[in-house]
């Protein structure tokens, strides 16, 4: 991330995020958006054997007109977040939100007042890959 990551601007709705792709933080690709719910994004990856992830809201760091890139990496998200046809049960979105708040990535995100409708978006979104 940027030093201009944590700085409010221009921000998208996450219905219009439908279709579009999603990267983890280390540049990997996690498919398609199918869905964006209350509190999470069902993303796709696949044509037979679809791999299904149900993303937390709260894991998206930002949109750069093209890609959706999240906080955490392919690994921990494979971990966490790859569920079946229905999305976890809210009351397991808000605890898993307030753990993910004390993480280093939870730490580094800064979730403005209407996080759960907006994503913000960002051109020249840079990523800790480009760090390197």
């Amino acid at each position: 991330m940027t030093t201009d990551s944590n700085k409010a601007g221009p921000t998208t709705l996450w219905r219009t995020l439908k279709g579009k792709n999603v990267r983890t933080n280390d540049g990997k690709d996690l498919g398609e958006i199918k869905e964006v719910s209350e509190n999470y994004l069902h993303v796709e990856k696949g044509t037979v054997r679809k791999e299904k992830f149900w993303i937390p809201k709260y894991v998206a760091d930002a949109f750069d007109g093209k890609t959706l890139w999240l906080l955490i990496g392919e690994e921990e998200l494979r971990g966490r977040y790859q569920y079946g046809t229905q999305p976890p049960p809210g009351e397991q979105y808000s605890k898993e939100f307030e753990s993910f708040k004390g993480t280093p990535y939870g730490q580094k995100a800064n979730y403005e007042s209407d996080f759960n409708e907006n994503i913000r978006v960002v051109e020249n979104y840079k990523n800790i890959r480009d760090l390197k």
